[in-house]
């Protein structure tokens, strides 16, 4: 019953927000649904899966139960490998610019590690995080990004990020939560802080949210950060943050589970639009959670309710 309750609330919200889209005129972003990433036996029930995008080779990686599957920009899988013994527990992929496969894996689930791979998943090199960062002792990292030479791993719980070249060694690390500066009353109401979705622009920024503040964060290689949010049921407020990215035009795209929408907003932080909503039809979402986009401004995103990861393309007038 309780269930029941709750699916109708999303539902009776989301139909307020598409009842005030139109006081938004000036939006100049569309979200078109395209279709879901798939095998020959149609549509892949994913359950809130990890994605990597190569955008050398439009090709996109999903990390679901200790398996790899890639797929190419038309959405088909192509390879799959993983789940075996000696590459040990999955946690992040990325893949660099010329195509090796970095997977971030921890043996025996204390030893966090990373392992080169070539375009196949084989081996060719590991190493022991945990050797590699004494300014940071005790670092847990749980995601992975390659970004324009850069490998940047982040532990969302210690709220630490390290900027490595592709072999892992270090170049600089975040210390995040001193960078929050809580006021005391914040820091009375919030029990756990935990850094959710994470990403990394062209420009080398830092992207993550904070669910129970309400906010995006920007931070800066310079160690400037940015935030905006607040919370709310109108559009442009956020309800449980998910994942957030950058398109081409420097646009914020964010993703609440709790409104079931993706949103848009330019790089003065200004609300554009939202799409997706919470329903079971194809161009529907239930609980977005991660996202990343291609070079060809394509959204991956992933979802709970064995949904699966729907694509969608951003269009611009």
């Amino acid at each position: 019953m309780k269930k029941r309750i709750r699916h109708k609330t999303i539902l009776l919200m989301n139909i307020s927000l598409l009842a005030f889209g139109g006081a938004y005129a000036g939006a100049n972003v569309t979200g078109s649904y395209l279709y879901n990433l798939s095998d020959f036996g149609g549509n892949i029930p994913y359950d809130w899966s990890r994605l990597a995008v190569d955008r050398e080779r439009d090709e996109v990686y999903v990390l679901y139960k200790n398996y790899i599957n890639v797929f190419n920009s038309s959405g088909m899988q192509v390879y799959t490998f993983g789940d075996d013994e000696y590459l040990g527990h999955i946690i992040d992929v990325a893949i660099d610019r010329k195509g090796d496969i970095l997977l971030l894996v921890y043996e025996n689930t204390k030893t966090p590690v990373l392992i080169h791979c070539n375009f196949r998943g084989v081996p060719a090199s590991k190493k022991e995080i945990s050797d590699l960062y004494p300014e940071f002792p005790g670092f847990r990292p749980n995601r992975m990004i390659y970004r324009n030479g850069n490998l940047y791993l982040a532990s969302t719980r210690q709220k630490k990020i390290v900027v490595t070249d592709p072999d892992g060694n270090f170049r600089e690390g975040y210390d995040i939560e001193p960078m929050l500066e809580l006021s005391e009353e914040e820091k009375k109401k919030v029990i756990d802080i935990e850094m959710i979705g994470f990403s990394v622009d062209s420009d080398g920024n830092m992207l993550f949210t904070i669910p129970v503040l309400f906010k995006v964060f920007i931070l800066s290689p310079d160690r400037k950060l940015a935030y905006f949010g607040k919370p709310g049921g109108a559009p442009g407020k956020f309800g449980i943050l998910g994942g957030v990215i950058r398109d081409s035009q420097g646009n914020f795209i964010v993703t609440d589970k709790l409104k079931a929408t993706v949103m848009v907003f330019d790089r003065d932080y200004n609300y554009i639009t939202q799409f997706g909503f919470y329903g079971l039809r194809p161009e529907n979402l239930v609980a977005p959670d991660d996202i990343v986009i291609d070079r060809d401004n394509r959204l991956y995103i992933t979802q709970g309710r064995r949904r699966g990861v729907s694509v969608y393309k951003l269009t611009y007038d």
